[in-house]
């Protein structure tokens, strides 16, 4: 540049561009005027014991078929069966470890709740019997219940 009177109002400009871009990044949005005191949160919509589909919308792809009617539901049908109360499964922890393939003989290493295990397909390991395995799950019984666990990758 030619002139100093030039170059010395540039660097002033700059510096007065960077000075309102300092303060609005470190300078807070709303001065702070005390504690806020919480509410406590209410939910926006009562809780149902049913599942119901929240929008209402035509399927895009399946315009020209005719959309069921839901039936009404009676207070009959919301009611849980003594049946599914009465088989209350309790949580185990299980989980599989590996798998050790050696002579066409495989082994599920597993752990039931703290300890580990090592199993065969129909073996019994205190209450826990591995009763078959597929390609991604093991299947255990354990007092009549079955439980399925996934297996590692």
């Amino acid at each position: 540049m030619k002139s100093r009177w030039t170059t010395y109002l540039l660097i002033a400009a700059v510096i007065a561009v960077w000075g309102v871009v300092a303060w609005k990044i470190f300078q807070p949005a709303h001065p702070v005027s005390g504690p806020i005191a919480r509410q406590p949160a209410v939910p926006a919509v009562a809780a149902s014991d049913t599942v119901t589909l929240q929008l209402d919308y035509p399927d895009p792809f399946l315009k020209e078929t005719a959309r069921p009617i839901p039936a009404a539901r009676t207070a009959e049908q919301r009611r849980p069966s003594a049946k599914k109360t009465a088989s209350r499964r309790e949580r185990i922890a299980i989980e599989h470890l590996a798998t050790v393939a050696v002579d066409g003989h495989t082994l599920y290493i597993l752990t039931i709740g703290k300890g580990q295990y090592e199993l065969h397909e129909g073996e019994t390991t205190g209450a826990y019997r591995l009763t078959k395995s597929d390609h991604d799950s093991l299947y255990l019984e354990h007092e009549g219940e079955i439980y399925g666990v996934k297996r590692c990758e």
